[in-house]
Order: C-alpha cells, then structure tokens, then sequence
C-alpha cells in the first residue's frame, strides 16, 4: 500500500518522451478553455436571465462591494430574525468563516458586479484542470491524464458547483488539487499557500488541510511539516465554528446543528449535550440515518462519473473523511445531493483517488497488455453520467435561462434605481442591486436596530417582481405588504409594468395602472392541455419548467395554470398537491402574483395564466414517480394552508408526474 501512495514518475522532468510532443498537454488546456467558456456563458446567462437568488447571490455580491469600501464581509438582506437557518444578521461571518474573501472581492476593482465573482469562480474552476494532468501525467502517462482531465471537466459536481450561483467553496476544489500536488511532490511552502487559501473559502476545509498533514507525516514522511499542519488547519476549523460563527450569530438563531443534524438533537433538545442524550438512549439512530438509498445514491453519484476509479485509490478517498461524514450524516438532502456548494472538497478528493486507483490499475494490468482499461473506464463512466445527470448539451440538466421581454424590462426597471440608494427589493432581483451598502429583502425596509450596526438605513425605493419566487414571507403577505406602503404618506409608484412595480418615497402616484397587471395575461396555447372547471372557473391547460436543477437532485417545478372564467367568480386559486399512493405528500398552495388581480376582477371569457411558487420535493427514499394534481379552490390565508386545503379538495387535474432518480 506505501507504494501506491508514494507511487513513483513514469516519467523524469527532463526525459526526451516528455519534450517529444506537447499535443496532450494542448489538449487539456484546450479542454478547460471550452469548459470555461461554456460555463462561463451558463453562468452569466442564468444571472442575465434573473435565475439567481438573494441567497446566495445577493448576499455575496453585496458582501464583496462592501468590502471593497471599507466594511469587510457586511451584507444587510438578511437581518430580519426569521425562524430559519442563521437569519438575524449582517455579516458573512455568521453564515461560514471565509478569511479569503477581501481577497476575492478584488475583483470588484475591475467590475464591481456580481458578473465579476461568476467569472472567477468558473476560471478558478477550470484551472482545476493543470494540478490534474501534471499528476496524472507523471503517475499514468499524459493521455490517461487528458482524459482524467475531461473527466474532471464533464463530472456534474463540478458543473453544479460552478452554476449554483457563487460560493467561496467553489475556490477550494482546485485550491486543494494543487494543495495536494505540491504535498505530493515535497514543495511545502507552494503547499501552504494554497492550503491557507483552500481553508479560506469556508470553515470546514480546515479538516480537509489537516489530512493532508497526515499525509504528509505518515506517507512523504515529513513529520514536523505534516504534524504541524494538521494541528494548525484542524485548530482553525475548530476555532473557526466555535468561536468566531458563534461569535457572530445572532443568538435566537438556528444555527446548521439544529437544521442540518436536527435528528441527533431529539425532542427541544439543544448543543452537544442534546447530542449525547440522543445518542446514549437511541445509539442505532446514526446507522439509521446512514442506512438506505439516499446515502448510498450519493456516494454513487461522486464514485460513478470518474469509472468508479477512486475505489482503486482508496487510501486517498480517505482524505475526504471529514467532509464525507458532514455529508453523510446530516439529514437536510441538500447536503448529500452530490450538487450545489457542499460537495465542493470531494470533488477535490475523488479526483486524486481517481488519478492514483487509475495508476493501480494499470501497474495491475501491465503484465496482461491490458493497461488501457483504466482509460475505458474513465470515458465510459464520463459520458454515461454526462448522458443521465449532466449539464452540458449532452446532459439532461443542460438549460439556458431565458432572456426575453419581460428580463429586458426587469433590466430597465433596476436601472431605475438611484445607484448607492438603500433599497428593498423581491428574492430574483436582489442580486442586480447588491452594489451598494444597504440592500433589504421585502418587507424590510432597513427601520430597525441590529447589534453592532446601530440604525440601518432606511429604504427609499421598493422594487417588486409579484412574478418571480417570493422570500422569505407568502406572496400574499408580500401583496398586503406593498399595497399598505403605497398608500402611506410620502410613498407612491414610480412606475409599474408585466409585475414590476417600482415604490419610492416622494413619488404621488397611488393608482396601480393596467400594464402591471399583463403578467396574468395568457399568450397562446399551453404545452399540456387540461379540460375541466370548477366553481365557474374552467381549466385549460398547465406548463412546467424544472428550476433549481444545480442545486436540487430533484428539480422544483414551477407551474403556470391557464384558467378561463365562465362567469363572474368569487376569489379562487389553484392549488398542486403531491400525491403517493393516493395519499397526500406535499402542497403548493402560493400562486404568484393573485392578490394583486384576484379572479373576482376577472373578465369572463378572458384566459388567464397563474404562475404558482417554485414546488421543491423533499423525498428521502428509492427513486419513484410521485403524481401531480390540480385543485380549484376559495382562497385561504391559513399559515399552514396544506391540510386546510386538502380536507376541502373538490375535483382534482392530473398534471404530470415527478420522479424523485436521475
């Protein structure tokens, strides 16, 4: 096993076979340039097209141009106390320590935009693609290494990673592929710079740094190095959670123990001694939560796209091991999908098992002539789950965001507002107006006090898209909430148009005129016809568009229901139900943008089209297909309308189906 892991060069720096020909190290170059180019524009164009989201977008957007001026890590959407993940705040700190954020953030100099931060994280990304083919090429020869490359390049995690917005974490994945180049290679003082940077990025990677240290004491057999810099990276991640995110959180707060391993706390239970009490009285509820297809979904999902190779290195997988049981562990399905931000490190560590389980093989299958197969097994695996759970042209997950009329006019609408006003603005449109110091989500407007910030300055323009997703409070609430700020003294509508509204102080106007209402307006046949009515209300058709698909194993589905009234109705809505074995399993029951024209104000005859809110499926067990259906029905403004809803149903619509696999 000690010569796998110290597995000799095939080939010496200045050997002839190396100088004969540059065409595979071209050729990996040439990869990441297509690659960064094709996510690159992926990226810019999910932003362009008003896909990204206050989290985390806007949050790191605003982040960065404070901390271009002066006021390092400060964001201010996401200071209201909600009973929801780490709200309560004004700085990053309390979210993840990332120490090397002053230090991304200087890309703001040169375009102080959020376009700045995709960019670099899509080039930071690519350039993940040089430690590879320099370590593959001196284990297993320099076209094996191309095609690790591309392997690395086409795997989803990385894809996902690189299209989920923007993450600091996404910094470590070539961060720590050079981190272990430079170990593997005895270049310790290249290796610290890139291990410091690598923990920079967020809290966690610390324990990733510290098993690089063992690696280094126990396999390069650098003890005082490797032994230092374990205890150094462990002792900053450690310090990192317990001091400085505790330091920051706002207290009353959940912090990730409570919504990422809330299982282990039990009943109310609270901190590391809830932790014990579960454990001591319940000790099988860890295997419990380990057991099953979900777990076993995920490992597959970081194993499969690289030929199941890692297995072979599976002494390097090994370097994973803390950041595999953060993931493993945890019952929140974000952190085990395989996609988004939080598998960001292991895709760092499956690489690297990768390139050496390749080396094993073939040093394996030599004597048999039969030193190609780890190659085969690398394409076939690369396309195959490119093929099934991809996001280039090639993969299923492959979208570009639309940019049409209403993005143009959603452009126009935040060119609107005045640059550097404090301004309070809906969920899509936060991250096009994070560039400047004060920045809320609706309804706050920047009134109240905040430990440490003192009075925050309040909003003098409200900005609203009643089509897009609504975060964090109902739609309706949103609706209740901008009708009221209209009517204040000193308040108005600057302009309204296809579901935008603009609300600033000193405007006059109070009257919401006829365009903002062409958002409901219907523009040809849907893609799924639906015949049926209910209530004088008749259904005519549905559409459906997967979003979330970088971060969401299972896709949210955000519907829009055509619906036509034969009569003057009273106020309905549609309602979309999950249904499994006939049984209830979730509920939609927000359409966006109703309150504002309820169906009691609609024009008999006139078809109508209701955007419902995004419909994320939580499902934890084997893939299956789970059934959609569509209920008319009065509206309600229950807090938890679901149940309420379900036990007044009327007739219900098939619309489609989910299935909860790849």
């Amino acid at each position: 096993m000690s010569r796998v892991l110290t597995a000799p060069v095939v080939q010496e720096p200045g050997s002839p076979a190396r100088q004969a020909s540059s065409l595979p190290a071209l050729t990996a170059a040439a990869l990441a340039v297509a690659y960064a180019l094709l996510f690159g524009w992926l990226s810019l164009r999910a932003y362009w097209g008003f896909e990204m989201h206050a989290l985390d977008m806007g949050n790191m957007g605003q982040a960065a141009w404070n901390t271009i001026h002066g006021h390092p890590f400060a964001f201010t959407n996401m200071y209201p106390l909600y009973a929801i993940e780490a709200w309560g705040t004004t700085t990053r700190l309390s979210f993840h320590v990332e120490y090397l954020y002053p230090l991304i953030a200087l890309v703001y100099l040169i375009y102080p935009h959020p376009e700045s931060l995709l960019i670099l994280q899509t080039i930071a990304i690519a350039a993940g693609a040089l430690p590879i083919y320099l370590l593959a090429r001196d284990l297993v020869g320099r076209w094996t290494a191309v095609i690790l490359v591309a392997a690395y390049l086409l795997f989803p995690a990385t894809e996902a990673l690189n299209l989920y917005e923007f993450h600091p974490v996404a910094l470590a994945t070539p961060l720590l592929l050079f981190a272990f180049l430079f170990a593997y290679r005895r270049q310790y003082l290249l290796f610290a710079l890139a291990a410091l940077a690598a923990m920079g990025t967020k809290e966690q990677i610390g324990l990733i740094v510290a098993m690089l240290g063992l690696y280094i004491a126990a396999v390069n057999r650098d003890r005082i190095v490797g032994l230092a810099s374990a205890a150094i990276a462990a002792g900053w991640s450690l310090i990192a959670l317990l001091v400085v995110e505790h330091h920051f959180r706002t207290p009353g707060s959940k912090s990730y123990l409570h919504t990422r391993y809330g299982y282990l706390l039990g009943h109310n239970g609270h901190g590391l001694h809830a932790v014990l009490h579960t454990l001591s009285h319940n000790p099988l509820i860890i295997w419990q939560n380990l057991a099953g297809w979900p777990k076993a979904d995920f490992l597959v999902h970081l194993l499969a796209p690289l030929g199941f190779l890692s297995i072979f290195g599976a002494p390097f997988l090994l370097l994973g091991a803390p950041s595999f049981a953060i993931d493993l562990l945890s019952d929140d399905p974000h952190m085990y999908s395989a996609l988004g931000d939080n598998s960001a490190e292991l895709i760092s560590v499956a690489v690297v098992a990768a390139v050496f389980g390749a080396y094993v093989l073939v040093k394996m299958l030599r004597p048999y002539r039969l030193e190609w197969v780890p190659g085969v097994l690398l394409l076939a695996g690369m396309i195959w789950q490119q093929h099934v759970d991809g996001f280039t042209p090639l993969g299923p997950r492959f979208q570009t965001a639309p940019i049409g009329p209403h993005q143009m006019l959603q452009r126009r609408f935040v060119a609107l507002v005045p640059a550097g006003a404090a301004v309070s603005t809906s969920d899509t449109l936060d991250p096009h107006l994070s560039s400047r110091r004060w920045l809320y989500l609706y309804p706050l407007l920047g009134t109240g006090a905040t430990p440490g910030e003192g009075r925050l300055a309040p909003a003098r323009d409200i900005l609203l898209d009643v089509t897009s997703p609504v975060y964090p409070i109902p739609p309706d609430q949103q609706y209740s909430a901008a009708v009221q700020q209209i009517h204040h003294s000193g308040w108005g509508i600057v302009a309204a148009r296809d579901g935008l509204i603009l609300i600033a102080r000193g405007a006059h106007a109070k009257h919401i005129p006829r365009a903002f209402y062409s958002f409901l307006h219907a523009g040809g046949r849907p893609p799924h016809a639906v015949s049926g009515a209910a209530h004088g209300l008749a259904v005519t058709g549905y559409s459906r568009a997967a979003t979330d698909l970088a971060n969401h194993r299972i896709p949210s589905y955000a519907y829009t229901i055509d619906l036509r009234p034969s009569r003057h109705v009273s106020n309905l809505q549609p309602v979309l139900y999950e249904m499994i074995d006939g049984r209830l399993h979730g509920c939609d029951p927000f359409p966006l943008g109703l309150s504002w024209l309820p169906t009691s104000r609609w024009t008999p005859g006139h078809t109508y089209a209701v955007r419902m809110q995004p419909f994320e499926t939580q499902w934890n067990g084997p893939p299956r297909t789970i059934d959609m259906v569509l209920s008319l029905q009065p509206v309600r403004r229950e807090t938890d309308p679901c149940t309420t809803f379900w036990s007044h149903r009327s007739r219900l619509w098939p619309v489609g189906t989910v299935w909860t696999g790849d």
